[in-house]
């Protein structure tokens, strides 16, 4: 897995424009286990999104493994997200199954 650095992320709504996430910074070494828990609504899938290259942010860095991912162009997240990643993606509502990503 790859090392995933992430520094002052913010990420808006698109359709009212309010903030899910606000200056959200953290490191996660190959190997690392995290959880992002919290409620509907506030940003969890858009984070992990953003990580897996299928979404942008507004502002701050995504560094994977040593490269800045937020700046990159759609043909650069197609290419990274083809060559760089596995994600197995949850099932709404089932405990069982949750969104895991590895580079």
């Amino acid at each position: 897995c790859a090392m995933f650095q992430v520094r002052n992320l913010t990420i808006t709504h698109k359709k009212d424009l309010t903030t899910l996430v606000e200056r959200l910074s953290f490191v996660l070494a190959p190997g690392d286990r995290a959880a992002i828990i919290g409620e509907e609504g506030n940003g969890k899938s858009t984070v992990l999104n953003i990580l897996g290259g299928m979404d942008t942010n507004d502002s701050g860095k995504v560094i994977i493994d040593g490269k800045d991912i937020s700046n990159y162009n759609a043909r650069q997240l197609t290419t990274y997200r083809r060559n760089d990643l596995s994600v197995l993606c949850s099932r709404t509502g089932n405990p069982d199954y949750h969104d895991t990503f590895c580079g």
